[in-house]
């Protein structure tokens, strides 16, 4: 079938509509028939069915690369529709991609991503342990070496933490890999360690402090709303946050809204996913209540909920910008925080992005991808795992103590009795067991 003949056919103008009740009726024909749901409409009531549909938005008669490039997406993802009905969750696939690619030598390839060696780490570890395990000989069997990855972890420390945490051996300290780094360190429960570093990270992360409230991401280096956000990350996990360090983090985070409502990376530019998420769970790290006075939250939750597609069900990262698999989280984990600001349930349809991510991104050799036609990869699997665990918890506030930030006092109802994933903490990206542990260590460690 043709783009733009199926264009034409599945996004009638709004005069049919109101013309011609049985040329509407019928305009999601052609997606059907590509489905081969007129041959098997019993597929329409399953359990496991996501039915993609017309947008509801008139085709624009303007074409571009960015229009063909939608099209051809909306292609693609609805021939992997039809050939995934399934909505089985891969296991044991996923757990043994995990443990092989945690363990046995990369590509030549992956030498571009030398500097990312704490990134690949946080990744592939955390990937595992967002996996529900059932099955415990499996998940004993190839569980990863705490070991291993708290001595690799502990090589990239430069001076204690005075330096920060590397992207590997002898590379300087980056706000991003110092993120990585003490997540895996988090997640190996290696808060001997975490314990040690914790006083030069403060003066290293202190040091890259900017008069404007933002972090640099490294000396001489880029500040934006990713950096601000791992550097309260990093404080608030480690408990060394200070009134000094807080000075005007929230008033320049107040200052990247942009008019669409997303967050951009620096005050003026425009609004992307990833950046949006950085912002908002940075609110969570530093208010124990919902109400942000600099913050617009009707516009901001109009910019979120945009980001899902009524055809492919996931989620993009800016406007006009394609489905991309690593925006479950990124857009994904920012909504179930919008649901807690606002106090209103189910912003975004949870089965239509959890059909995405195991009928069209999940890899039947195991991870996942960001949509079809590209290669699976440690990035995309780790954060459409965490995605998958938005789609199956209900996140909600606890009330019971009120003197601690939010960030902590999430609690999380599946929404479904078999569910794949741990429920996640969405503002630090870890399973919620690993953020208790963590902060009831140093809490205790620290008296308070």
């Amino acid at each position: 079938m043709e783009n733009q003949k199926r264009r034409s056919e599945t996004a009638p103008d709004a005069s049919a509509k109101a013309n011609d009740d049985d040329e509407w009726v019928s305009t999601d024909d052609a997606i059907e028939g590509a489905l081969g749901l007129d041959d098997d409409p019993s597929k329409l009531n399953s359990d496991n069915w996501f039915e993609p549909t017309a947008p509801l938005m008139e085709a624009s008669t303007y074409h571009s690369e960015t229009t063909q490039l939608q099209q051809d997406t909306e292609e693609v993802v609805i021939e992997s529709y039809n050939e995934h009905p399934s909505m089985e969750f891969l296991y044991e696939r996923h757990v043994q991609y995990v443990s092989l690619c945690l363990t046995r030598p990369m590509p030549s390839a992956y030498t571009m991503l030398d500097a990312n060696h704490s990134w690949m780490v946080y990744w592939l570890v955390n990937s595992f342990h967002v996996i529900k395990h059932r099955d415990s000989e499996l998940s004993k069997e190839l569980a990863p070496d705490d070991d291993v990855i708290a001595n690799a972890t502990e090589a990239w420390i430069n001076d204690d933490g005075k330096g920060g945490i590397g992207g590997g051996v002898g590379q300087i300290g980056h706000m991003a890999s110092t993120y990585a780094g003490v997540l895996s360190l988090v997640l190996t429960r290696r808060f001997d360690i975490l314990e040690r570093i914790r006083t030069g990270l403060y003066e290293w992360v202190m040091s890259l402090k900017n008069p404007n409230g933002s972090f640099k991401m490294h000396h001489n280096g880029e500040a934006d709303t990713r950096s601000t956000y791992c550097a309260l990350v990093v404080a608030t996990l480690l408990n060394i946050v200070t009134d000094e360090f807080l000075v005007g983090v929230e008033a320049w985070l107040d200052q990247c809204q942009t008019f669409e409502g997303g967050f951009a990376g620096v005050p003026g530019t425009e609004a992307h996913g990833g950046y949006t998420y950085c912002a908002l769970a940075s609110y969570f790290l530093l208010h124990k209540e919902p109400t942000f006075k600099g913050l617009d939250v009707p516009n901001l939750t109009r910019w979120l909920v945009s980001r899902q597609f009524q055809l492919e069900g996931g989620l993009s990262g800016r406007t006009n910008k394609l489905v991309d698999a690593c925006y479950s989280f990124w857009v994904g984990a920012a909504i179930p925080l919008i649901e807690i600001a606002t106090k209103t349930e189910q912003l975004f349809n949870r089965y239509a992005l959890k059909s995405y991510l195991l009928r069209v991104a999940q890899n039947s050799r195991g991870g996942f991808k960001d949509k079809p036609g590209k290669s699976v990869d440690f990035y995309h699997t780790n954060y459409s795992l965490m995605g998958l665990s938005m789609c199956e918890y209900l996140t909600k506030l606890k009330t019971d103590d009120a003197n601690e930030l939010m960030a902590f006092r999430f609690h999380h109802e599946p929404l479904a009795d078999d569910v794949h994933t741990e429920a996640t903490n969405p503002v630090f990206g870890l399973p919620e067991v690993f953020v208790s542990d963590c902060r009831g260590h140093f809490q205790q460690l620290d008296g308070h």
